[in-house]
């Protein structure tokens, strides 16, 4: 029985509502009522994350601010404030590292924790589990979700059960029978697709599914199809992965929704100028240097093309890539179509720092440039010092 307890030491934690969480802590007077963060409606905004309140009128992330405002009018939006909320997560996660040191973060309000070796510290897990919530919302005013069991599958599934701000203990051995009843799209890794194809074989639930003959879902499925059998029973072998024995970052990129479709070369090149300054400065501060770039275009009838582009040797400098960059905008400006979006993401990550050659003296004297721009930038903002392609950016209206 010992040996049992001590097996069920896998946590899935999950911040409730978490933007929105950290907007009350700053402003008490949102608590109660239906608060959303995200974008304007009028420059296309989306809902980052909505409050409890006002997800009880159908809003939910990702939805158009617009749709949102009219399914609530008496909603509250507060743009963001995404400092402050990486400040959060760092405290949460700092507090919850003291439990283990085998802590995966996966996002900014969720993770997973391996307790295995703390029984003599902290009892069972589901006890530290409480004590955590407790802890977090005590000292950082915040509501903690936990799923409890033996690996993080049926965590990950349990945490969803105890929302909000609640805990799911799933016992070993009890996960077939938990899982069972469930519906097979709460199964991480099943998505719609995957969803209507069960369907069309009368696989509604998780149990049917646990169930079903391996040779019959490998014929279908292919060799997914028997992981799938075996998850449903909430089997998982997947360790927890801490930050220092997970792969490297595959990618870093952003992209911008226009206001109002485009298709004025201007504005394009202005945004392409300022996500590449952002984006090559990220790639600086943290230490990576980029061999592809991938340019993301999406049209007003809402088609998207993705276009890459190499260089000699890996870079994290904005100029370096600027020619390149303007050259597949040029490519996507043939096409008679308004652009909605622009994105750009750099791949082929490697770590390392630019060092000039011998003789390379005018690159030498732009990364001795670059270096004292961005720390004009993050001392005094992005539009402190700017390449004239995005000045529009920063006219008053």
């Amino acid at each position: 029985m010992r040996h049992a307890e001590s097996a069920c030491s896998v946590l899935h934690v999950d911040l409730d509502a978490f933007f929105v969480s950290v907007e009350r802590v700053l402003n008490p007077r949102l608590c109660g009522r239906p608060v959303v963060v995200g974008g304007a409606a009028a420059t296309r905004g989306v809902v980052a994350a909505a409050s409890y309140e006002a997800r009880q009128y159908g809003i939910h992330s990702a939805m158009p601010m617009a749709q949102a405002m009219r399914l609530c009018p008496h909603l509250i939006r507060v743009p963001g404030q995404h400092k402050m909320y990486a400040r959060a997560s760092k405290a949460v996660f700092d507090l919850l590292g003291g439990y283990t040191p085998v802590l995966e973060k996966v996002s900014v309000d969720e993770a997973y924790l391996d307790l295995r070796g703390t029984e003599h510290l902290f009892g069972r897990a589901v006890d530290a589990a409480e004590r955590m919530r407790r802890e977090v919302k005590e000292r950082l005013r915040l509501d903690l979700t936990v799923g409890v069991s033996r690996n993080r599958l049926v965590s990950k599934v349990a945490s969803g059960f105890a929302k909000p701000h609640g805990l799911f203990d799933v016992r070993p051995g009890q996960e077939p029978r938990f899982f069972a009843p469930l519906p097979v799209k709460v199964l991480p890794g099943i998505g719609p697709v995957t969803q209507k194809k069960l369907r069309d074989f009368h696989i509604d639930d998780l149990g049917t599914l646990a169930t079903t003959e391996s040779w019959f879902l490998q014929e279908v499925f292919g060799r997914y199809g028997p992981i799938m059998k075996r998850r449903a029973r909430g089997e998982d072998a997947t360790p927890v992965c801490p930050a220092w024995g997970k792969p490297v970052r595959k990618s870093i990129g952003q992209e911008r929704t226009f206001a109002e479709d485009t298709h004025d070369a201007v504005v394009l090149r202005g945004r392409l100028q300022a996500m590449l300054e952002e984006t090559c400065a990220r790639l600086r501060r943290e230490g990576w240097l980029a061999r592809t770039m991938s340019l993301k275009v999406r049209y007003a009838d809402f088609t998207t093309e993705t276009r890459d582009v190499r260089l000699p040797h890996p870079s994290d400098h904005d100029l370096e890539w600027w020619q390149a960059a303007c050259a597949l905008l040029e490519k996507a400006l043939r096409r008679r179509t308004l652009i909605r979006l622009l994105g750009v993401r750099f791949s082929g990550l490697q770590r390392g720092f630019w060092q000039g050659g011998l003789f390379e003296e005018e690159r030498i004297a732009q990364r001795s440039r670059l270096t004292v721009l961005d720390r004009m930038r993050e001392k005094y903002g992005a539009q402190a010092v700017c390449a004239g392609d995005r000045l529009w950016l920063y006219k008053s209206p």
